[in-house]
């Protein structure tokens, strides 16, 4: 009677025990076919389409998943009577490991993938800056010489209406082009006091 109420109580705790195992078994296949849908769902990057993005709710679920796994893992190795069971479950395990680091690898290339990028956009933002720069030190040249222009179009125009000595000056300034029509227009009519090629250059 001692020995089959021992035995009694061995089987309800191996049933109890199995119970809980298919419980467990239940839940994380449940969850598998999540983990399923979430790798089957990711979605290519728009920077590099062999690279997958993967939210951080996601990444929750898939270590939650391991761990119920290897939890379940560790209780079937304590039933010595279901080693068919266990050794499924390892092997599950153990895709579904190889699918976490596949996505650990994943996820490391995205990152390096934005550092490099952040890297390329420090570098652009760099050269946009020393470019911005160049075109302030062009503007400034710029209005250098329009100014310089100004003085020596009014310099031929004073020279014009004061003398006609400088008429062959200018004429043969015009031939070789080095003042325009425009210029010259300016030069013998002194239509404008206020001429200035920056007109010139806006038409």
């Amino acid at each position: 009677m001692k020995d089959y109420n021992k035995f009694r109580k061995e089987q309800e705790k191996h049933k109890k025990q199995l119970k809980e195992l298919n419980d467990k078994a239940d839940q994380l296949q449940n969850k598998s076919s999540e983990i399923n849908d979430i790798i089957n769902n990711l979605k290519p990057t728009m920077m590099n389409k062999n690279n997958y993005t993967i939210s951080n709710v996601d990444i929750d679920k898939i270590k939650k998943y391991k761990k119920q796994a290897n939890d379940t893992t560790s209780n079937l190795k304590d039933s010595n009577d279901i080693n068919v069971i266990l050794d499924k479950y390892e092997q599950d395990l153990k895709n579904h490991s190889n699918d976490v680091e596949e996505l650990k690898k994943k996820i490391t290339t995205r990152e390096d993938r934005i550092s490099d990028l952040e890297n390329r956009l420090d570098f652009a933002n760099d050269t946009i800056d020393m470019l911005e720069d160049k075109v302030d030190n062009l503007q400034e040249a710029l209005d250098y010489f329009k100014e310089l222009w100004n003085k020596f179009i009014k310099f031929l125009q004073d020279k014009f209406f004061s003398s006609n000595k400088y008429d062959d000056l200018i004429d043969e300034l015009h031939e070789e082009e080095i003042i325009d029509d425009e210029d010259l227009e300016v030069i013998q009519n002194e239509y404008s006091s206020n001429y200035s090629k920056d007109d010139d250059l806006e038409r």
